[in-house]
């Protein structure tokens, strides 16, 4: 079928989808009116049954026209800055697009153009244009206009084609807002046809983007700025977990346009990122048949026909901001979660940081010494002394991972006894003022000792964690760097859980729960939204906001905070025996045989759990918890890849494991 047959199709199923309910009401209310003229009860019963559809019509469509479309990010205003906003206008006119009516800058590492329409795409509304902060660090100019270019060109094109396919991009995000119900039940089929008849629509238009952006900027710079704006994305990923995660522990506000400048500077990420990007691209799968894969689009680039333009602007993409020193922290602080102190450099936060680390793992090795049973001080002494009588595992052991398969468990015991040895030695040093961190972008703060040296704890400590007989080399060396060996940390307290993902609601012994699943264990907490009320969030917007706002909350709640509440159930990984996973297409069942002995760390009910076969854990007597999943559940992080995490080698499953996606 031809795009325009497509996109009236779409129009006219869309018109209709709003048209038909209108008809049918009408049509029932008609045939009651004129019943009601010859046999009155007839009427009633035809009008009773127009007024029971109507009310059906209007929940479902006070569900979808209520879903929440509130606008993300910063507001950037033309006057604030002008530069900006004539970039967009240059690149809306060279699109023949329309210029979006607010500009808005997000923690994205892409540009999106959003609407918020009326009547689930039927009429226009406002057009937002969201840019990236991590653009403005990372792209030039003119590789800002590309990029621009690609996403402004989607709004346009012929009124049929730009009303289908803002109508597809309407009705399938409120199909993924909505939560599970009869409303999500009845709109998905519609949200279905709508995509699969927009298909070929939004693949051409991609790529018609793409055309455009070269008769921008030329081929060569399109083509250029594909792949960078890959090695973009997985540059933030890393950039978030190495260095933004610094800024949550120590409760400090970075500046992180500037960091992520840097980040990207240093000539080691530079070519890794290059060498990642291209094999992303590379092993991309084209899953979603209306969007081509960035080889696709680099394939149709090669083969389009367009000169190079005579100069580009090579001015990094924050040379547009007015008064960056002032606005661009404005803008983070503005993005950035709510609690982080005050703003500090990024040597002293990273220097602050690798401190904070250390010190916590020598607390994780002091914890060890003290709950191993080996008779050793928990100092740096009594740690050597004990590994050179070949009492390492034991003492090691309570820092394992109890999901750690056995032929794993040697290994293991040798890189996290590395790991904690080392950081303690390096905490000595630290708090010594022999030693100091410094900030590297390639990689995490490097140790640097008073006379300039470097210092890598790692490969000083592991000969002789791998082999017991080079300890007293060690000790000798430890005394010459002026290790004081007595150095110890009190016993780190127990780590706070940290939440993998929820599932609401689950099924536990028959008693709807919320399933909180966190890297020590499992929380259940009863759920008290009835079934009615479930099923009546998937149609009423207000409740489907009270209940997300519900789960917000306790997703935020500390783990510890939520196990203070009534009905709370904690189950430790370290009290898990064995688990079993079982699922099929619309369900999945978790079955876990625990340890609930006078040693048992978890807090269970009895009521929820039953005794375990007899031939389960030989001789051991276990107790079995089933946890299952209902049809109406939604879920919140990666609940699934968490219970694979948590529980390792002891968790089986009848199939590949649950995608998270």
């Amino acid at each position: 079928m031809r795009g325009p047959w497509r996109a009236a199709l779409t129009s006219a199923l869309h018109i209709g989808f709003f048209a038909v309910p209108a008809v049918l009401v009408l049509g029932l209310f008609g045939i009651a009116a004129y019943a009601a003229r010859y046999d009155f009860g007839n009427g009633a019963r035809a009008a009773l049954a127009g007024l029971v559809v109507a009310v059906c019509v209007l929940v479902m469509l006070r569900g979808l026209l209520g879903v929440d479309d509130r606008p993300r990010g910063v507001l950037v205003s033309g006057d604030a800055q002008p530069q900006l906003w004539r970039t967009v206008r240059k690149v809306a006119k060279t699109a023949e697009a329309p210029e979006p009516d607010e500009l808005r800058i997000t923690c994205d590492t892409g540009v999106r153009l959003r609407e918020r329409t009326r009547l689930l795409g039927l009429l226009r509304g406002t057009r937002c244009l969201e840019i990236g902060l991590p653009l403005l660090a990372g792209l030039t100019v003119t590789e800002l206009s590309v990029v621009l270019t690609q996403e402004l060109s989607k709004g346009g094109g012929s009124f049929p084609e730009t009303l289908a396919c803002r109508v597809r991009d309407t009705v399938l995000d409120t199909e993924r807002k909505l939560t599970a119900g009869p409303t999500k039940w009845l709109f998905s089929g519609h949200a279905r046809l709508c995509a699969a008849l927009t298909t070929p629509l939004v693949r051409t238009r991609i790529l018609r983007g793409d055309a455009i952006a070269t008769r921008l900027a030329g081929k060569r710079t399109t083509m250029a700025t594909l792949r960078k704006h890959v090695g973009l994305q997985l540059g933030w990923r890393d950039y978030t977990k190495e260095y933004l995660s610094m800024a949550a522990r120590m409760e400090h506000t970075p500046d992180v346009l500037l960091g992520f400048r840097s980040f990207l500077d240093n000539q080691h990420r530079k070519k890794d990122l290059a060498e990642r990007a291209k094999e992303t691209i590379a092993a991309e799968r084209a899953d979603d048949p209306s969007r081509p894969t960035a080889s696709q689009r680099l394939e149709a680039l090669k083969r389009a026909s367009a000169s190079e333009p005579d100069e580009t602007d090579d001015r990094p993409a924050v040379a547009l901001v007015r008064n960056p020193r002032k606005s661009i922290p404005s803008i983070e602080d503005r993005l950035l979660v709510d609690g982080l102190g005050t703003r500090v450099p990024w040597p002293e936060l990273a220097r602050m940081a690798a401190d904070h680390d250390v010190a916590v793992q020598a607390g994780r090795l002091s914890s060890a010494v003290v709950q191993s049973g080996v008779e050793a001080e928990p100092n740096l002494a009594g740690v050597l002394a004990a590994m050179h009588r070949g009492e390492m595992n034991e003492l090691i052991n309570p820092a394992l991972n109890p999901g750690l398969s056995p032929e794993l468990v040697d290994e293991a015991v040798v890189d996290t006894t590395t790991e904690l040895l080392g950081a303690t030695v390096v905490d000595a040093l630290v708090q010594a003022g022999h030693a100091k961190h410094e900030l590297d972008w390639s990689g995490p703060p490097k140790l640097q000792l008073a006379d300039g040296r470097a210092l890598d704890p790692d490969k000083l400590v592991r000969p002789a964690v791998a082999d017991p007989r080079l300890v007293p080399g060690l000790h000798r060396h430890l005394l010459h760097l002026g290790v004081a060996l007595d150095h110890e940390r009190p016993p780190s307290e127990e780590p706070s859980p940290k939440l993998s993902g929820l599932v609401s609601p689950v099924l536990v012994a028959k008693s709807p729960h919320d399933l909180f699943v966190t890297d020590r264990g499992v929380l259940l907490l009863p759920n008290r939204t009835g079934t009615l009320r479930r099923l009546l969030a998937g149609a009423f917007a207000r409740l489907r906001r009270t209940e997300h706002e519900r789960l917000e909350r306790l997703a935020e709640t500390p783990v510890a905070e939520l196990r203070e509440l009534e009905g709370s159930q904690w189950v430790d990984s370290r009290d898990v025996a064995t688990a079993e996973l079982h699922r099929d297409v619309k369900s999945w069942e978790l079955t876990m045989e625990l340890y609930l002995d006078d040693y048992a760390v978890s807090e269970l009910s009895e009521s929820l759990t039953e005794p375990a076969a007899e031939d389960s854990a030989g001789e051991e007597e276990l107790a079995r918890l089933r946890i299952s999943s209902v049809t109406d559940s939604f879920e919140r992080g990666t609940p699934y890849s968490g219970v694979g995490d948590l529980l390792g080698a002891r968790l089986s499953t009848d199939q590949p494991s649950h995608s998270d996606e």
